[in-house]
């Protein structure tokens, strides 16, 4: 069931021409986490602000919890909304504890304030050392007693704005993966923003991707990285190369060799090869392969990205084992396990 429907939201800033979120409909799911990714000015933040009454649409209506938010000139403000914030920089309040800080959002709550903050501390994994300050605490600790002051007040759904970004590469896993179970526990509907793709697709149940202010697809992560609608989809989601080739009654003739493919036959003449680094198979010989000369390694640690080459000096690129050699100038086979094929026109 739907707990938040956006219906034709617009919003154009006076200080500039284009539209910062344009005709954006959708709903979110009870329980569900949604991400909103995008580039700089792709809109995410913008309607993250709108969704909890910090901005106001031009046009459109926002319906949360079976309540209209907003519907024409109509608003109910942020504070009646019943939404929970994280923002990026956490603002925490330096001179208070923890404690103090996740109090100071429920003190006015008919119950005791300070239980309501000490459990809603405890569920996020900070059981003691309530009398710490935000300065005493690690990025990732702190990032907990946002979400714990922003859990407190029992919201209808939680906001967070680039909830990671402030975390070091070598912690953001670990994050990731306790906010994600923080939040499930709770059952409470989560939408966050970030133009990191990782986090996305390890966070989030369904993703929105939006691109200058449009919503370009929502779907499952698997579903965005596997079969993208456009390209800006597929090219945002990482590298992914793209192979012109002629359709016969047998399959693909490539500049790379010949794929055997009975999906051939739907096609008339170009077509467009569309596959990610990851599904290049190698093999030991040239039988029932491709084949392409390697140009450059480079290395990743835990995988290496390997360019090949084919006789027309066209260029794909392959994700391989790190414990493979690549000779520069050498020629290698292989396959492609899977791929998406449409017509170049």
């Amino acid at each position: 069931m739907g707990i938040l429907r956006l219906q034709g939201i617009d919003k154009q800033y006076t200080t500039s021409e284009d539209y910062a979120v344009k005709n954006i409909s959708f709903e979110v799911k009870e329980g569900e986490i949604l991400a909103l990714v995008g580039a700089s000015g792709s809109g995410k933040t913008t309607l993250l602000r709108l969704i909890s009454g910090l901005e106001h649409p031009d046009s459109g209506a926002i319906v949360l919890s079976g309540k209209t938010m907003v519907e024409d000139s109509k608003s109910v403000p942020a504070n009646k909304r019943k939404v929970g914030m994280v923002f990026q920089d956490y603002a925490l309040f330096p001179h208070l504890n923890i404690l103090e800080n996740v109090t100071y959002g429920i003190r006015n709550a008919n119950q005791d304030a300070e239980k309501l903050a000490k459990e809603s501390l405890q569920l996020v994994g900070l059981k003691e050392n309530f009398k710490k300050y935000p300065h005493q605490l690690s990025g990732g600790q702190q990032q907990r007693v946002a979400l714990a002051r922003a859990l407190a007040p029992n919201p209808t759904i939680l906001l967070l704005d680039e909830p990671f970004s402030n975390l070091d590469a070598m912690l953001k896993d670990q994050v990731r993966e306790e906010m994600r179970q923080i939040i499930k526990r709770t059952g409470i509907t989560a939408i966050f923003v970030t133009h990191d793709t990782r986090d996305a697709l390890s966070t989030a149940d369904r993703i929105a991707i939006l691109h200058k202010g449009h919503l370009q697809q929502l779907d499952t992560p698997r579903k965005l990285y596997e079969d993208p609608v456009n390209a800006y989809v597929a090219n945002f989601f990482g590298r992914r190369n793209q192979i012109l080739a002629t359709a016969t009654e047998d399959g693909f003739y490539t500049p790379f060799g010949f794929i055997a493919d009975e999906r051939s036959r739907i096609f008339q003449d170009k077509v467009r090869i569309l596959f990610r680094p990851e599904e290049i198979k190698f093999k030991k010989s040239l039988r029932q392969a491709l084949i392409g000369t390697v140009l450059h390694c480079a290395y990743f640690g835990d995988h290496q990205m390997v360019k090949l080459s084919d006789e027309a000096g066209k260029s794909i690129y392959v994700r391989a084992s790190p414990t493979r050699h690549f000779l520069i100038g050498s020629s290698v086979f292989f396959t492609i396990r899977s791929f998406k094929a449409e017509d170049a026109y």
